[in-house]
């Protein structure tokens, strides 16, 4: 009950703002005007990214009692205001990118949150990154929260798989015994469920920047706060796994624009959802797909708990690999007379990138076609999988884990019994124990 009142009371905060924030947006003429290749049909606000904000906001207070998410609550609001600029007059990539930074740097400094190892391996042990622990952190932070944003460009696709996410997170957390992370990852459930009530498939409200930046960096602080902490038992490699899908096309795009001598930061359609659509994959279909393959790897991130750091790298190198062979072959051209996609599915891909934003019209779209139905199906019985696979986690989770790894529980388990040997050797000697030697006098 501690998590299931704010994931609920957030859901009908959310939905009940939500609304009122379409109506503020259409008045303050923050809107998204059809037009060039921009296919949805009326003017469309955006600042839903404000809605779900104010939702999650007042629980993330009420858990901040000991004043540890401060930081993190100033930047998040340092974000969204941002963001809220950007959705009414686009600010370019260098301020966001500016923003972004001020905003990791905060919760660094102020909220004393940084990645201080990244996992057990085998012989190696306990892996610590010592002098690049706050580098690292700040290059993840940035690099996740910039990940969410430039996946924001269908109905429904950045606010699934962030709930998803937060979803994934929050049973770990469950499990793990660490309930105040739980709270935070249900508040933000429920705040996104009753955004995509109004954004997918078809949207009456855009995420916009104010959104996807918040999610971004929200999703990359709680992941830190889940596997970095004292008490933490979650792997470090954990959140990889669930977010395996932005981050994987967010180096990609990154790396394949260096190569090209572009610039890294300048908006294109090499992101794996455009490739997608322009196979004649209907947008809605994308994001069923997007938020399909998410739940299999939180349930495969899941069923890897009792396990150490090497099995999730295992899993997060191969489904690289194959998601390498897979966008390659999405990118490839189409030979020459093959039919081209519709002009319904191409997106106003630099717009799009820009402004963080869906710019596709899913109305009509084969949301209840034959193949969006498969999809549907295929997800109900992932969803019925992934419960088996919590269920069959849960045991291996009911004992006391204040240490991060099953090594160092038979480790300590042997310092104990040694420890315990020591004291009852260290009672009968007349050296070291007064009672005994007072005993042995008489």
């Amino acid at each position: 009950m501690t998590y299931i009142i704010p994931c609920l009371a957030s859901f009908l905060l959310t939905a009940v703002l939500t609304p009122q924030i379409i109506r503020l947006a259409t008045t303050c003429n923050c809107l998204d005007i059809p037009g060039g290749r921009r296919l949805h049909k009326e003017a469309t606000p955006r600042w839903g990214g404000v809605a779900f904000f104010i939702g999650v906001l007042p629980f993330l207070c009420l858990e901040n009692g000991d004043g540890s998410l401060t930081a993190y609550l100033a930047a998040a609001a340092l974000l969204v205001a941002m963001g809220m600029v950007d959705d009414r007059r686009s600010l370019g990539w260098k301020p966001k990118i500016t923003i972004m930074a001020a905003a990791a740097a905060l919760v660094i400094s102020g909220g004393d949150i940084t990645v201080h190892q990244i996992g057990f391996y085998g012989s190696l042990g306990r892996v610590e990154l010592g002098a690049f622990s706050i580098p690292f952190t700040f290059i993840s932070i940035v690099g996740i929260t910039n990940a969410i944003n430039l996946l924001d460009g269908l109905n429904g696709l950045a606010g699934g798989v962030s709930l998803l996410g937060f979803l994934f997170m929050g049973i770990a957390a469950l499990l793990a015994g660490n309930i105040p992370v739980a709270v935070i990852c249900f508040t933000f459930v429920g705040a996104l469920g009753a955004f995509l009530l109004y954004n997918f498939p078809a949207a009456r409200i855009f995420m916009g920047d104010s959104g996807s930046l918040f999610l971004g960096f929200s999703l990359a602080v709680t992941a830190l706060l889940l596997t970095q902490g004292p008490t933490s038992s979650v792997d470090s490699m954990f959140p990889t796994l669930v977010l395996l899908l932005p981050i994987f096309d967010t180096l990609r795009v990154l790396l394949v624009r260096l190569l090209n001598g572009k610039n890294p930061f300048r908006a294109d359609n090499l992101h794996l959802h455009y490739l997608l659509v322009n196979k004649n994959i209907s947008p809605a279909n994308v994001t069923l797909l997007f938020w399909a393959l998410t739940a299999i790897f939180g349930g495969i991130a899941l069923s890897l708990t009792a396990g150490t750091s090497e099995s999730y790298l295992a899993v997060v190198f191969v489904v690289s690999i194959l998601l390498g062979f897979w966008t390659t072959c999405l990118g490839r051209k189409r030979p020459t007379g093959e039919k081209r996609c519709p002009e319904a599915y191409l997106p106003n891909t630099i717009e799009a990138y820009s402004t963080g934003f869906s710019s596709y019209d899913t109305t009509g779209m084969g949301f209840t076609s034959k193949r969006g139905m498969s999809v549907l199906k295929w997800m109900v019985s992932m969803g019925v999988m992934l419960l088996a696979t919590q269920a069959y986690a849960v045991p291996y989770y009911r004992f006391d884990k204040k240490t991060t790894n099953q090594a160092e529980i038979v480790s300590l388990n042997k310092a104990s019994a040694v420890s315990d040997l020591r004291l009852q050797i260290n009672k009968g000697n007349p050296f070291t124990n007064p009672a005994a030697l007072e005993k042995n006098y008489e």
